[in-house]
């Protein structure tokens, strides 16, 4: 859907088409945050549109820090690509580490591995001088001027996949119901924006990939 879509059917769902009682900016706003908390809680395999390159970075002493640089959605670092060798790095987590000492899983040219902390990526060897890095972007939020201006940023397209726009529909809505004191339509906008989630990661923890190379494995 279109910003402008998402904001006609949010005004149909709040039973205010006209605008009477909340403003297409209060709407937008609430889009925007909607879309914010949905990036969130939904796993990553639902965030393909927003995965985006840093293209061939030195790495110094097998270390990047890209704090300034990028800020990945919820440290969402999904891939290191060793463009040294040409080959995938083995993400794990910061906590896994000390398997490193262990020879099989300590990291060469054949298997380079790479972990993210802190706002740095650690990538071992450290013979690996260059790299690309895969990561979450924050979604891009519709921005709304007002039409006498003869400006709007509305008619773009939602930045996240069309199987996540209901949610952004219902987490708006909730907000908006919230601020307009009716907790109980507000309670059951939420509610059901959470229960769809939940639906949608269970979906894809059954569904995801598995075997060598996959995280946690």
């Amino acid at each position: 859907m279109t910003g402008n879509e998402l904001n006609a059917i949010l005004g149909l769902r709040l039973e205010d088409p006209a605008e009477s009682v909340f403003t297409k900016q209060a709407k937008v706003d609430a889009i925007n945050t909607a879309q914010q908390t949905i990036v969130n809680i939904v796993d990553n395999g639902y965030l393909t549109e927003l995965e985006t390159i840093l293209d061939n970075q030195a790495l110094t002493g097998g270390k990047y820090n890209y704090y300034g640089l990028i800020s990945p959605v919820r440290g969402g670092i999904i891939g290191v690509y060793d463009e040294t060798n040409d080959k995938w790095c083995t993400m794990i987590e910061p906590g896994d580490v000390k398997r490193l000492e262990n020879t099989y899983l300590s990291g060469d040219t054949t298997n380079p591995v790479a972990y993210n902390f802190n706002s740095t990526i650690y990538v071992k060897p450290t013979t690996v001088v260059n790299v690309d890095i895969w990561y979450l972007k924050a979604p891009e939020a519709f921005v709304y001027t007002d039409e006498t201006s003869g400006i709007s940023g509305m008619g773009g397209p939602c930045p996240l996949n069309p199987a996540l726009h209901e949610l952004v529909l219902d987490f708006a809505e909730s907000q908006l119901w919230r601020m307009d004191a009716k907790s109980d339509r507000a309670t059951s906008a939420y509610n059901s924006a959470l229960n769809m989630v939940k639906a949608l990661n269970e979906r894809y923890q059954i569904e995801k990939p598995q075997g060598i190379g996959t995280k946690g494995r």
